[in-house]
């Protein structure tokens, strides 16, 4: 799976989380975002409710060339706080676990939601996040889906510092990653 490629074509991402995470990186960054967002038609995120990932996939891209992959880091940092997020989350290891739900809340597949909270049913097609227990106050993260590695990271370290702030998480290279073609990347977290 490549990094910035949409899975399949009718998938669209939440538009009003989106304005929040182009405030993460700071003020300095914020001339170069709007130039980007403007390019990739997302400069009205607040005029419309969904918008075709493909379109934030390639703003990413652009902003990891233009920009850097740490502003990616920053704003995946920052989704815990901005996007639709499940509720009675009180631990670290429920804290990880729910990414993929919000993964699947935060987004739809040809018009409708690709996670029902009512039911509990999940649909495919923008990939996965995966937890396994690491041992000892750690969990490895699988991350099989088409958004940036260093977006992911940010997510999990955003996510995974609401509860255990001293947090670090590490890419294993120990691991397929997308960077060398691989259909994930396994993400350590350590607290």
């Amino acid at each position: 799976m490549a990094q910035y490629v949409a899975f399949r074509a009718g998938i669209e991402v939440r538009a009003a989380n989106l304005q929040s995470f182009f405030e993460a990186p700071g003020r300095a960054y914020a001339p170069m975002i709007m130039k980007i967002m403007i390019k990739h038609g997302l400069h009205q995120l607040m005029a419309i409710d969904w918008l075709p990932m493909q379109l934030w996939l390639d703003a990413q891209r652009e902003i990891a060339d233009t920009i850097g992959e740490h502003t990616l880091f920053a704003l995946g940092k920052k989704a815990p706080e901005v996007v639709a997020w499940p509720t009675g989350i009180d631990t670290v290891e429920a804290a990880l676990a729910s990414i993929d739900v919000a993964y699947h809340l935060n987004h739809r597949m040809d018009g409708e939601p690709m996670f029902d909270l009512r039911t509990g049913a999940m649909k495919e097609g923008i990939g996965h996040y995966r937890c396994r227990p690491g041992g000892d106050q750690s969990i490895a993260v699988v991350c099989a889906t088409p958004y940036s590695s260093e977006l992911e990271r940010g997510l999990i370290t955003g996510m995974a510092r609401r509860f255990k702030p001293a947090a670090e998480v590490t890419l294993d290279e120990t691991q397929p990653t997308r960077r060398r073609g691989g259909e994930s990347c396994t993400f350590l977290v350590r607290w």
